[in-house]
């Protein structure tokens, strides 16, 4: 056997090793008061839940089995909480769906968080006000409006979860293009390649100054989280899993199963290079003073049905 096979092979089997210790270690870990109690969906879900949502909540995502395809599709939520809430209340500061498409086809979707939407009982509002009046239900039934893809999963990430998971993985590296000087997210950075920590790393997805405001911040978003995959889907993330799995518990709130981390991890390392970064299409426009996007459901849909199919991979 010549010395390269031998090397993957070593590889392989170091990576089963890691996958079993996952397993092992979500499953049996026992709960901390810092810690969570399992969040369970109904009866008609097809994965069981993690120990991933704090004391006394729970994510009822009943309403999301009749939207059920072929495809895994995770809306992860970004939680505008400051440190050591953990209460995951509020407003939503940043929607994304990962999608894997049962075609292959994979993309970080992100939904502008002033979205004009109708929400059943609190009349004309934004979409990051769904998860708050309605909790996992009505946001993840919003997005369908739009979308046509149904949620399967849902987890909350806080700002102090945030910074801990890019501090775990040892910063990403980041090149810049424009000066960025925000004082209400903390970015201040003029162009140039950075590795940024996590305290860095959030201010510079949360910095709203510049010409396109929200769809800038959209765009850093996307890529942000496709750096930290490129960057980190690879084997040197084993020796780091077990740190991120105590952040995961501890900062976040989902009814991730064993199995959706396992699909997501296997995914992002097998698709890391042609994972798609996609923004609903939408126009800005003031209302009574306030400031929403448009988004045409029907535009929204073929411009995600164009970009998520096979031909066009």
């Amino acid at each position: 056997m010549n010395k390269t096979k031998g090397c993957f092979i070593v590889f392989i089997i170091i990576f089963l090793i890691a996958v079993i210790f996952l397993v092992f270690f979500i499953q049996k870990t026992p709960k901390t008061d810092t810690g969570s109690t399992v969040a369970g969906t109904t009866s008609g879900s097809k994965d069981s839940t993690s120990d991933n949502a704090k004391t006394g909540t729970s994510l009822n995502l009943s309403i999301n089995n009749i939207y059920r395809d072929n495809s895994a599709d995770y809306l992860f939520l970004g939680i505008d909480e400051r440190e050591n809430q953990d209460k995951f209340q509020g407003r939503t500061d940043t929607i994304i769906l990962y999608h894997l498409g049962s075609n292959g086809v994979d993309a970080l979707i992100s939904l502008p968080r002033d979205t004009l939407v109708e929400l059943k009982g609190h009349g004309t509002n934004k979409i990051n006000a769904a998860y708050e009046f309605g909790g996992a239900d009505m946001i993840s039934d919003e997005i369908y409006k739009l979308t046509d893809i149904g949620v399967d999963k849902i987890m909350l990430v806080n700002f102090a979860g945030f910074k801990k998971i890019i501090d775990a993985l040892g910063g990403v590296n980041i090149t810049i293009t424009e000066p960025l000087h925000d004082p209400m997210s903390g970015s201040d950075f003029n162009p140039g390649t950075y590795n940024f920590n996590g305290e860095q790393a959030l201010a510079f997805a949360r910095n709203r100054e510049t010409a396109k405001g929200d769809f800038d911040r959209m765009d850093r978003q996307k890529y942000l989280l496709s750096e930290v995959f490129r960057q980190k889907a690879n084997f040197s993330i084993i020796l780091k899993i077990p740190s991120i799995i105590r952040i995961l518990k501890e900062e976040t709130k989902s009814n991730f199963s064993t199995w959706d981390y396992l699909k997501i991890g296997l995914g992002l390392i097998k698709n890391k290079n042609s994972l798609k970064l996609l923004t609903l299409p939408g126009k800005t426009k003031t209302i009574n003073k306030i400031s929403y996007v448009l988004v045409n459901d029907k535009e929204a849909k073929a411009y995600l049905n164009e970009n998520l199919s096979k031909n066009n991979k």
